[in-house]
């Protein structure tokens, strides 16, 4: 199955994952082959990846608010994505997300406010972090999903939120400013 993961910070990536044997897979990541061995150790999304003499403690969590949204814990990094299958994509391609669609860009885990960069009223682009969230002393980024024109930040800094905290609200922009570019 071939599935396209759009990172936090911009990244894209082609991903096409065949199990070759039971916990063994072949991928293809952007076209270079990687051999791996996987193995769930809970039903929580813990799991330990071997790649080539190397061993991973990974941790996966999917955001209940949008399933297409998933967290990978590596060595202490986090890292957002949005995974789409093919189908899904191909879904998405038909209907642009952002046209015409506010979007309430919600904390996909419990924690502190650090940082809010953006303010009423700038523009946004699809992916870019619209807060910064300290959890388990670790910050991380918060990106907006369609992007648009900042309508309403819900929270402060310094404020505790819960996973699922609504955190900013986003309106799609004007149709002149789309027109203008």
């Amino acid at each position: 199955m071939k599935y396209f993961l759009a990172g936090e910070h911009g990244d894209r990536l082609e991903v096409e994952i065949e199990e070759t044997a039971p916990g063994r897979f072949r991928i293809l990541v952007d076209g270079e082959q990687v051999q791996a061995d996987y193995s769930d150790v809970d039903r929580l999304g813990q799991c330990a990846v071997q790649l080539g003499n190397q061993s991973f403690a990974a941790s996966v969590e999917t955001d209940p608010a949008d399933p297409t949204r998933v967290m990978v814990r590596i060595a202490g990094h986090s890292h957002a994505f949005q995974v789409l299958d093919e189908r899904e994509r191909a879904a998405g391609q038909l209907v642009s997300p952002s046209a015409g669609r506010s979007e309430t860009v919600k904390a996909a885990m419990p924690g502190v406010i650090v940082g809010l960069p953006v303010a009423v009223g700038e523009r946004v682009e699809p992916g870019a972090p619209v807060a910064v969230l300290e959890a388990m002393k670790m910050q991380n980024e918060v990106p907006c999903k369609n992007g648009g024109v900042v309508a309403e930040v819900l929270v402060e800094v310094g404020q505790t939120v819960g996973g699922g905290e609504a955190l900013v609200r986003l309106e799609p922009p004007p149709v002149e400013e789309d027109a203008a570019g």
